[in-house]
């Protein structure tokens, strides 16, 4: 079994805290923001957080895999994650849409298992999500859709 993760977050003011983890000196601004609330927020909403960490470890399986199988490597490459909340409280991911967005001569069928791979086994964040959202996929080489 693997050692668990650990971050922490302190409190510095109104609704914002500051977010570091055991493995490096990284700190994340993280700020909460309620509809009432009137004045310019400067760092990222947990959600957001959330949202890049799962773009994070869906890219980081794609370049394993593609780098393990020992494919032609994309010239770009790049995640857009799309989260759609419910409007009623506790507010949470329906669906979240995304988009896998490659460039280069890397063969269309690799990249579609790849991607599949990632979803279904080696990123364990897509994989527990589907179990609670509906995640919509869409692959783009070249700026063109992969069916």
């Amino acid at each position: 079994m693997r050692p668990p993760l650990n971050i922490s977050i302190d409190w510095t003011e109104k609704l914002q805290f500051t977010a570091s983890n055991d493995k490096t000196n990284a700190k994340v601004a993280i700020d909460i923001i309620t509809p009432d609330q009137t004045q310019e927020y400067t760092g990222t909403g947990p959600k957001h957080v959330f949202l890049q960490g799962l773009a994070g470890c869906a890219g980081g399986a794609i370049i394993f895999l593609l780098e393990k199988m020992r494919a032609e490597m994309p010239s770009k490459f790049g995640i857009d994650v799309q989260g759609t909340l419910t409007t009623a409280h506790p507010m949470y991911f329906e669906s979240i849409d995304m988009t896998y967005r490659f460039e280069g001569k890397t063969d269309e069928k690799m990249i579609k298992k790849v991607v599949n791979l990632t979803e279904e086994k080696y990123c364990g964040l897509t994989y527990m999500l589907s179990k609670m959202a509906k995640i919509n996929i869409l692959i783009k080489l070249n700026g063109n859709t992969i069916e």
